[in-house]
């Protein structure tokens, strides 16, 4: 069997989604306290342009046109949704770069500056799975903007707080973090509950894919549902009723498993809806 599309592009739903979110927290935490969580801001906002660029990289590679990046960023089709994707995260990229460097040279950021950028880490995390809805596959159905938007600020979230936590930022983790945490968890779950079911009441080609998901993937889709999801929401529960700070071990638990889970989430995914691509 042949794959239309390899590991690279996994990597850039992957290594883009934990950009916007790391971008995204990093903002939270700015407008909160930009002293205070100092180190986090600096290395979400680091960690952005260069995941979300890394991984523009892997899927520019994938399509077979590395240096068509230039144009996919000052050229629109707007009946494009792979165009307009180029687009928007140049876009961000541009805005995230100059807001890094600001950030390292300690000038003050501007609320609406923030505010347009995070727009933009929303918009690209919704992208990341309407890019694959739009292919009108039976296995991309309508669940995944969601589930990967979801997805995308859980992985951005826990990477940049294990991060910080190694710099010496002790207190990322407030009640506000681990609240956004485990609604963003909840809503991965669901999201992810709702695609499986929507493969099983559609039509004949979905059911065939679902199928093909649990004959093939079913490991995979254990470990995100189960080391991805309900075991960070259980710790996260633990945590915010307990009114204390993840431990260490907590966070690296957390972020290590979701990681993990999550990036074989979106492998499965990717592999299962190109079922009806296979060529025997």
């Amino acid at each position: 069997m042949h794959m239309l599309w390899d590991i690279r592009v996994v990597l850039d739903l992957f290594l883009g989604g934990i950009g916007i979110g790391a971008f995204i927290l990093a903002s939270i935490l700015y407008t909160i306290d930009n002293e205070k969580y100092s180190s986090a801001c600096k290395t979400g906002f680091t960690l952005a342009p260069i995941l979300v660029s890394i991984g523009l990289i892997f899927l520019l590679l994938e399509i077979g046109r590395p240096f068509h990046a230039l144009y996919m960023l000052i050229s629109v089709n707007p009946t494009s949704i792979l165009s307009w994707g180029g687009f928007i995260q140049g876009a961000f990229i541009l805005l995230s770069l100059y807001i890094l460097f600001n950030v390292y040279k300690n000038k003050k950021l501007s609320n609406i500056l923030l505010f347009i950028t995070m727009t933009l880490a929303f918009v690209i995390g919704i992208y990341h799975g309407a890019l694959l809805s739009s292919f009108g596959r039976s296995a991309w159905n309508s669940s995944l903007p969601v589930l990967f938007l979801s997805t995308s600020l859980v992985t951005g979230f826990l990477t940049t707080m294990l991060i910080a936590k190694f710099l010496g930022q002790d207190n990322t983790s407030n009640r506000i973090v681990k609240g956004s945490m485990i609604v963003f968890l909840l809503l991965s779950f669901v999201s992810i509950i709702g695609w499986i079911y929507g493969l099983k009441s559609q039509d004949a080609t979905s059911k065939e894919a679902l199928a093909y998901l649990f004959d093939e993937y079913f490991i995979l889709l254990v470990i995100a549902i189960v080391f991805g999801m309900l075991i960070p929401i259980a710790i996260y529960i633990k945590s915010l009723f307990a009114k204390a700070h993840l431990s260490s071990n907590e966070l690296k638990v957390t972020a290590v498993f979701s990681l993990v889970g999550i990036f074989c989430l979106k492998y499965a995914v990717v592999y299962v809806g190109q079922l009806e691509y296979l060529v025997k």
